[in-house]
């Protein structure tokens, strides 16, 4: 993807995206780290709830060389829920602390791939993880399963179809 093509398709699904009343957004920010309208760059949105429970999202894109068709891949994400931590950083964004633990964070990294921490459960690798590939999870599939969890009570495997096996 091109960074042209990825600010439209983000600026389209913001616009269609809405949040209960009193909420507090910083971003998103989309922005190229090197070179304006190329990779790497960086997506990064945080929504605060006003029950004190926050939603934030980051997603970076690398490049990808010219033989593989340029423009740059998701290579890294983290979409986060839960109690916003006191402690913030320079940005304002809720530092990560054992004492505020995530409802949900769906994570993608380089040291221990695509994995979960659900239900009090750290780095749930994807093998445990069945109905979901969490390397497809977009920011926006997770922005809808937090509202629909915070509208009906449902709780997120079901929302999102999945199951954790021991």
């Amino acid at each position: 993807m091109h960074f042209p093509e990825y600010a439209k398709w983000l600026a389209e699904q913001v616009a269609n995206t809405t949040f209960e009343k009193g909420c507090v957004q910083i971003g998103p920010f989309a922005t190229p780290t090197v070179t304006p309208d190329k990779p790497p760059w960086q997506m990064e949105w945080t929504i605060f709830f006003k029950d004190g429970l926050f939603l934030h999202v980051v997603e970076n894109w690398y490049r990808r060389g010219s033989t593989l068709g340029g423009g740059g891949y998701r290579k890294h994400f983290s979409f986060h829920y839960g109690p916003a931590n006191p402690a913030r950083d320079t940005d304002g964004i809720p530092l990560r602390s054992e004492l505020y633990p995530a409802i949900i964070r769906i994570d993608q990294d380089d040291q221990i791939g695509p994995h979960l921490h659900y239900e009090g459960e750290d780095h749930i690798p994807q093998d445990r993880v069945k109905n979901l590939r969490i390397s497809d999870m977009e920011p926006f599939q997770f922005i809808r399963a937090v509202n629909e969890y915070r509208r009906s009570g449902d709780k997120f495997d079901k929302i999102l179809r999945f199951t954790v096996t021991k």
